[in-house]
């Protein structure tokens, strides 16, 4: 039996986010997430029809274990501001990912960017985390939460001024996840990590005409890569392990943008 790797996720992660509220109740935290400094708008990052890379700032994968053991959030951070990302997306999920919520305060405190906590979000503390530590948007993922979830957690994100990237992998996924303030197609199957840009492809030209931005989430590698998906509708790319299995970053960044 194949391995359901979401609900596996999920499952670790509930219980340590118990500990956490027992340490930092509720309403203390949202005290400290009313006081956090406005971030840059995420949703006007990628108004037009251009490219706009969402750069991420990952360790680690259960899918590929290892990415990249030195993690240097201020100077990656630095180094894709400076080569032309549009947001940053930061892990947080420490489990199976090895990224933590002091990776995503560092980053808020090196660049003026919008930020996105990437993370399984299903319960409003995480997004009172996110608020509290300089996120400009979360991100909710139509395969692990019902409709009812989903648009709690969208309403409970817009009342700490949050904007949310709804995710969906699966074409049934994608209403749910468009009603959100952006709408992310992930090349990556949820449950089994396997990638098809070409799946990825076919769910964004479906959300053509749904007057928000989408965003090609997952197995970016190349230019190319980002003009089939550009072609398709795509104006925003999440990429994430390419570039943070690169030498450089910043100069892999470059190499994947168009050059006019």
């Amino acid at each position: 039996m194949k391995r359901d790797i979401l609900n596996e996720i999920v499952a670790r992660n509930r219980p340590a986010l118990e500990l956490k509220k027992q340490e930092l109740p509720f309403d203390r935290l949202a005290a400290i997430a009313a006081e956090a400094p406005e971030r840059a708008s995420f949703t006007e990052a990628f108004r037009g029809s251009g490219i706009h890379v969402i750069a991420e700032l990952k360790k680690a994968s259960p899918s590929k274990g290892m990415i990249r053991e030195n993690l240097e959030v201020p100077v990656l951070a630095h180094a894709l501001k400076d080569a032309g990302a549009a947001a940053l997306s930061v892990l947080t999920e420490p489990f199976y990912f090895k990224g933590g919520l002091e990776n995503l305060r560092l980053a808020a405190e090196t660049v003026s960017l919008p930020l996105l906590r990437k993370d399984f979000i299903f319960d409003p503390y995480q997004i009172l985390e996110a608020k509290a530590n300089g996120a400009s948007a979360v991100l909710l993922i139509a395969a692990m939460l019902n409709a009812d979830e989903f648009r709690r957690l969208l309403d409970f994100a817009h009342q700490c001024g949050l904007a949310v990237l709804g995710e969906a992998h699966t074409e049934s996924e994608l209403e749910l996840a468009a009603s959100a303030d952006l709408v992310g197609v992930n090349a990556r199957d949820l449950k089994t990590f396997s990638t098809s840009l070409e799946r990825s492809a076919e769910l964004i030209a479906k959300l053509k005409d749904c007057g928000k931005p989408v965003v090609a989430e997952s197995a970016v590698r190349t230019r190319e890569d980002i003009g089939m998906l550009h072609d398709a509708g795509a104006t925003g790319f999440l990429i994430g392990e390419t570039l943070m299995r690169a030498a450089d970053p910043g100069a892999k960044l470059k190499e994947l943008l168009p050059c006019c």
